[in-house]
């Protein structure tokens, strides 16, 4: 048992001391109860200490995630919400379930990442290509500034016209990036819900996640 809860507990790096304290206590009080002390044992009743490991990393992050305060900033909500996709993720692939189980799950998650990217690299291509139009305007207007005082500054004007714009578009671009990452992030999160049981552990009606 000291064995399995040794491996575990070098897993839940990303726990503060006082959550990695508490997740071990609780399973060494579990497997004391349930008088499990083999490793084999410890695993047929809980998995592999990376499996574990990798659920309670899950389960944390998204507890964190549901407690975020309403002062909490988009990027700082985007950067919990990635953090949370890597760790489900993780978790689920993890889990021992059927092939059409996992078939499923990893179609998803392609269907998310190709339609993520392509609405990004879409978006970003448009800012691009703009940005590029508004230096050839700004070239432009400075190229014909002694010949046409008028089409010099109308080039001029365009060109710091769209740039203008770009800067008020570009927190709509960020705040689209951020409702991705949270759309990707609660698909996710059913998943893991549909496809994660709680271990024997948790059924026992304890659980090792602190309610805030």
């Amino acid at each position: 048992m000291n064995d399995y809860l040794s491996k575990f507990e070098a897993l839940l790096v990303q726990l503060t001391d006082d959550e990695r304290d508490e997740v071990v206590e609780f399973y060494r009080e579990y497997l004391l109860d349930a008088s499990i002390d083999n490793y084999d044992d410890c695993v047929a009743e809980l998995g592999l200490p990376k499996q574990l490991a990798r659920k309670v990393l899950a389960d944390y992050s998204i507890r964190f995630n549901e407690n975020l305060s309403a002062n909490t900033s988009k990027r700082q909500k985007s950067q919990a919400n990635v953090r949370t996709i890597w760790l489900i993720v993780l978790a689920l692939l993890s889990t021992p379930i059927t092939i059409p189980a996992l078939i499923a799950i990893l179609a998803v998650f392609f269907a998310i990442a190709v339609s993520a990217f392509a609405v990004i690299i879409a978006v970003g291509a448009i800012l691009v290509a703009v940005t590029l139009l508004a230096f050839a305007m700004l070239t432009a207007g400075i190229g014909v500034f002694g010949q046409s005082l008028w089409v010099a500054l109308f080039y001029l004007g365009s060109g710091l016209a769209i740039i203008g714009a770009e800067l008020l578009i570009m927190p709509l671009f960020i705040w689209l990036i951020s409702l991705i990452i949270q759309g990707i992030a609660k698909i996710v999160q059913n998943l893991y819900h549909r496809f994660v049981k709680k271990n024997r552990a948790e059924r026992g009606g304890r659980h090792h996640a602190k309610d805030n």
